[in-house]
C-alpha cells in the first residue's frame, strides 16, 4: 500500500510534491523528474557497477525501489551525473533541467536532505575554484591563510547542518569529508599550479606542517571512494608523490612514460583497498594509451600494471586495450565499424573515407562538448578543405540523435552514429570524447590520438599536406 500511495504521488503530483520529513518508508525508494531529458532512462551506479536502468515514463518521470539494499553513496546519471547519499527507509524524490545539470536539481522527501548538503557542497567547490585560481601564486604562508578562511566557513555550514538532526555516523564522515577534502586538494594541486618551473625545489621548501593532514586521512576508507571531493583529492595526492620519485631526473608531464611507470608503484604501495587499487590501475591504463603513440612504451607500461594487478577483470580490459590499441597504430587501416547516417542507412566506416579525413567524436549528453567540436570542426573545414571532417555520435538512442541534428542544423551529409556504439568504442579505442583520428585518402590511419582541440592540431594538418 505504501509502495502504491508513493507511485500515485509521483505520477500525479511529481513537480510540487516533497514528502514529509518524518515519513518513513517501509522499503527505500528514488523517483524524480527530467525536464528536458536527453535520453529515455537514468542510470544509478553503486560505485563502478550499474545498480540499474530505470526508465522514464511518457512524462519523463521515474520511480525506483531498491532490492537488497546497500546503503550510501549512489552516483545517479542522465546526460550529467551527481551524488545521492541513501539509507534504508529513504523516500527520495529528485528534479533536475538537463540544461542546468547541477545548477537546477533539487532533493525533497525522507532523507533528502543528506544529498542537498553534498550537492549544495559541491556547488560551492566550483564556486570557490574560479575565485582561488590566482590565489595559487601566493606563497606558502598566505596560501595557507586563504584555505583557513575557507575552512572556517566550510566548518560553519557543516555545523549548522549537523544542528537539525540526527544523522548515522557514516553520513557524517561523509559530510566532514566532503568539507575537508577540497583543500586537501588543493594543497597537493599547489606546487603545481604555482608559478616556477622547478618544482622539485619548492616542495622541498614548504613548511614541515605543510602536509601534516595527511596522517589523519584514510585512502582506503570504503566509506568515502565514491565522494567526487576524495578522489580529487587522492588523484592530487598520488600525482605529487609520483613527481618526487622522478623529479630530480625529468620534467614534470603527467601523460609521460616516466610519470605513469612510477605511478604504479605509489598506488602498489599506497593502496590497499583492493576495488580502488584495480580502479586506479584500470584508469591510468585508459589515459595512458589514450595519449600516447609510443607502443614500445604501452607495451612496458601495461605489462608493469599487470604485474601489481590482483584482478583478472583489469588483465582483461588491459589485454583489450592493448589488441586495439596496436590495431588503431599509424600506419594500419581503419578498424571498419559500422556507422548509421542520417538516412538511417548502415555503412562501414572505410566506404565514407573518400579524401584525406578528419574523425571527431561527440555525444548529446556533453552538449557543451558537442558544440564546440561542430564549431571547430566547421571553422577548420573552411581553413583545411583538403580534409574532410566527419562527425561521429557515440550515443544508442537514434531518435534522440536525429532530433540534435535538426535542432542544431549540422551537416547531415557529414554526420554518422555508431551502429554498436559499445563494441565501436573499444575497437576504436574510444576512452577520451575528445579523441580526433587522422585518415589518409585510403583509411590508413596517420594519427589516433589526436585532439581537434589542441593548439598544436593545425601544424599537424600542415605537416600531413606536406607529406
Amino acid at each position: 500500500m505504501k509502495y502504491l500511495l508513493l507511485l500515485l504521488i509521483v505520477s500525479t503530483t511529481l513537480t510540487s510534491c516533497v514528502f514529509e520529513e518524518n515519513d518513513k518508508a517501509q522499503g527505500t525508494y528514488l523517483g524524480g523528474q527530467i525536464i528536458n531529458p536527453v535520453q529515455s532512462y537514468v542510470l544509478l551506479r553503486k560505485g563502478e557497477v550499474v545498480t540499474d536502468s530505470i526508465p522514464l515514463d511518457r512524462r519523463n518521470r521515474f520511480l525506483y525501489k531498491f532490492d537488497d539494499f546497500q546503503p550510501g553513496l549512489y552516483r545517479l546519471e542522465h546526460g550529467e551525473h551527481q551524488l545521492v547519499h541513501i539509507e534504508e527507509g529513504d523516500s527520495i524524490l529528485l528534479r533536475v533541467n538537463t540544461k542546468d545539470f547541477d545548477e537546477s536539481l533539487s532533493f525533497s522527501g525522507y532523507g533528502a536532505d543528506k544529498s542537498s548538503f553534498l550537492l549544495d557542497m559541491y556547488l560551492h567547490w566550483e564556486s570557490e575554484n574560479e575565485s582561488i585560481k590566482k590565489k595559487y601564486q601566493k606563497n606558502p604562508k598566505n596560501f595557507q591563510k586563504t584555505l583557513d578562511s575557507m575552512a572556517i566557513t566550510h566548518k560553519e555550514e557543516l555545523d549548522k547542518f549537523l544542528l537539525d538532526k540526527d544523522y548515522s555516523d557514516e553520513f557524517i564522515e561523509i559530510a566532514r569529508s566532503v568539507t575537508e577534502f577540497d583543500n586537501y586538494q588543493r594543497k597537493e594541486w599547489y606546487p603545481f599550479a604555482h608559478y616556477g618551473k622547478d618544482k622539485l625545489s619548492f616542495i622541498a621548501s614548504l613548511p614541515d606542517d605543510f602536509y601534516s593532514f595527511r596522517e589523519s586521512i584514510d585512502v582506503n576508507n570504503p566509506n568515502l571512494e565514491e565522494l567526487y571531493s576524495f578522489r580529487r583529492y587522492l588523484s592530487s595526492y598520488i600525482n605529487n608523490l609520483t613527481y618526487q620519485r622522478y623529479g630530480k631526473e625529468n620534467d614534470y608531464n603527467r601523460t609521460s612514460y616516466i610519470h605513469n611507470h612510477h605511478q604504479i608503484a605509489v598506488i602498489d604501495s599506497l593502496i590497499t583497498n583492493k576495488e580502488l587499487k584495480e580502479r586506479l590501475l584500470s584508469q591510468m591504463s585508459r589515459i595512458f594509451i589514450a595519449n600516447s603513440n609510443n607502443l614500445e612504451e604501452v607495451d612496458k607500461l601495461f605489462d608493469e600494471i599487470k604485474e601489481v594487478s590482483t584482478s583478472t577483470e583489469t588483465v582483461a580490459l588491459i589485454n583489450a586495450l592493448y589488441d586495439n590499441n596496436k590495431s588503431m597504430q599509424a600506419g594500419n587501416m581503419i578498424p571498419d565499424v559500422m556507422i548509421i547516417g542520417a538516412d538511417s542507412g548502415m555503412n562501414t566506416l572505410s566506404s565514407r573515407i573518400t579524401k584525406p579525413t578528419v574523425l571527431f567524436f561527440w555525444s548529446y549528453l556533453r552538449m557543451a562538448h558537442m558544440d564546440n567540436s561542430h564549431a571547430k570542426a566547421r571553422e577548420l573545414q573552411v581553413k583545411y578543405p583538403e580534409f574532410n571532417f566527419i562527425a561521429i555520435n557515440v550515443n544508442t538512442e537514434h531518435n534522440k540523435w536525429m532530433l540534435h541534428l535538426n535542432k542544431n542544423n549540422f551537416d547531415e551529409s557529414k554526420e554518422y552514429r555508431l551502429a554498436k556504439p559499445k563494441q565501436a568504442r573499444k575497437q576504436l579505442v574510444l576512452n577520451d570524447i575528445n579523441k580526433t583520428i587522422v585518415l589518409d585518402k585510403d583509411g590508413k590511419i596517420l594519427n589516433s590520438h589526436a585532439n581537434l582541440h589542441n593548439s598544436k592540431f593545425e601544424n599537424e594538418l600542415l605537416a600531413y599536406l606536406n607529406q
